[in-house]
């Protein structure tokens, strides 16, 4: 069967201000499309928007650069397009593009890591990434702005509708096809580039990360426990969204510090500086700061609960319930062979899917 030669990868994960490891994961696995991109092959960036938004892909210009990678905006307000995507499942995203063709051979893939509202043509194969289902099984933990925003885009038709359905994780795989039906679900793990050096001295550091999003559903009112508990140790706050903390009824504690959103190269220097990773939140889909901290033999504290323990358990962890009143110990259980998610590995099943013609 005829292999497809052109892609669309959608960037609008990308033009938010949230940080966290979605944003991480859509980064990793556009440079390995890049990377892996022939030059027969085409590939076009799409962005949405009444105007052009800023897209947190630092190597974006970089990808311009190669005759074979473009970028197509569809100049329209965000919400006017989810409505009409979700509505008239208008416009027709490989059109827009310039990649529709009427030719059987000349077919054309859409991607988005995250999950989105599209509309293609009946030429044109899609596939979605989904992370989580935590907008159903912490709806309640969610804000009125984001429930609304489910609502609106409807997952569970992006569902139904895509040709192809990805995630992170087999929890992830069994809650869609639990929520949504039992479509088949293929499993692609995010991951990160394999390090080439380490930092030694962890035990040293004082310094406790946590890099999250800052939202309640992220149980980051635990992050207040600790740092009453372990006065002597110093914790940096990573992410955004800090207005979450200005509505809580703690007192401001001399150590703890809200480094914001930083860049994936401050980000690695932390990690590989850091006496520990603490991570509190108790649901996610995959966890991905949890990986890049083991990955470079950072201690990782955390719960113990799926889909941790099913992922990184024969890579070793610290959990959050067998500490004796939320102190952190001196000696911490050190990650053992902890690159187990190859990234080029994960980037070519990735290319590998855009490139099969599935019908």
């Amino acid at each position: 069967m005829t292999r497809i030669n052109k892609f669309i990868v959608d960037l609008r994960p990308l033009s938010s201000h949230k940080y966290g490891g979605v944003q991480t994961l859509n980064r990793n696995f556009i440079e390995q499309i890049v990377k892996n991109l022939k030059n027969d092959q085409k590939l076009v960036f799409l962005t949405t928007g009444l105007r052009k938004s800023t897209v947190h892909l630092p190597k974006l210009e970089q990808y311009l650069h190669r005759s074979n990678i473009s970028h197509r905006h569809i100049r329209m307000p965000n919400l006017l397009m989810n409505l009409t995507l979700n509505i008239f499942n208008w416009p027709k995203f490989d059109k827009a593009c310039g990649l529709y063709s009427k030719h059987p051979k000349h077919r054309s893939s859409y991607l988005t890591l995250d999950v989105r509202p599209f509309a293609v043509s009946k030429k044109c194969q899609s596939s979605v990434y989904f992370h989580d289902v935590a907008f159903l099984e912490q709806k309640h933990s969610l804000s009125l702005r984001a429930r609304l925003y489910f609502w609106l885009i409807n997952p569970a038709k992006i569902y139904r509708k895509a040709r192809k359905v990805l995630t992170n994780s087999d929890f992830s795989r069994r809650k869609l096809r639990k929520y949504f039906g039992k479509k088949p679900v293929q499993i692609i793990y995010p991951s990160v580039k394999k390090p080439t050096s380490f930092f030694e001295r962890k035990k040293d550091s004082n310094n406790i990360l946590c890099i999250q999003t800052l939202q309640p559903r992220k149980n980051i009112q635990e992050i207040f426990e600790f740092a009453k508990a372990n006065p002597k140790l110093k914790f940096l706050i990573v992410g955004s969204h800090q207005n979450s903390f200005k509505k809580t009824k703690q007192a401001k504690l001399p150590n703890i510090e809200f480094l914001g959103a930083i860049t994936d190269k401050q980000k690695l220097k932390l990690l590989k500086q850091s006496r520990a990773l603490l991570y509190t939140s108790t649901y996610e889909g995959f966890g991905l700061p949890i990986y890049e901290a083991l990955v470079q033999k950072t201690p990782v504290i955390c719960h113990k609960c799926k889909p941790f323990t099913q992922l990184f358990a024969n890579i070793k962890l610290n959990y959050i319930e067998d500490l004796n009143d939320l102190k952190i110990p001196k000696r911490l259980v050190n990650p053992h062979r902890p690159y187990r998610f190859s990234l080029k590995k994960s980037g070519r099943s990735l290319t590998k899917l855009l490139e099969k013609n599935l019908q």
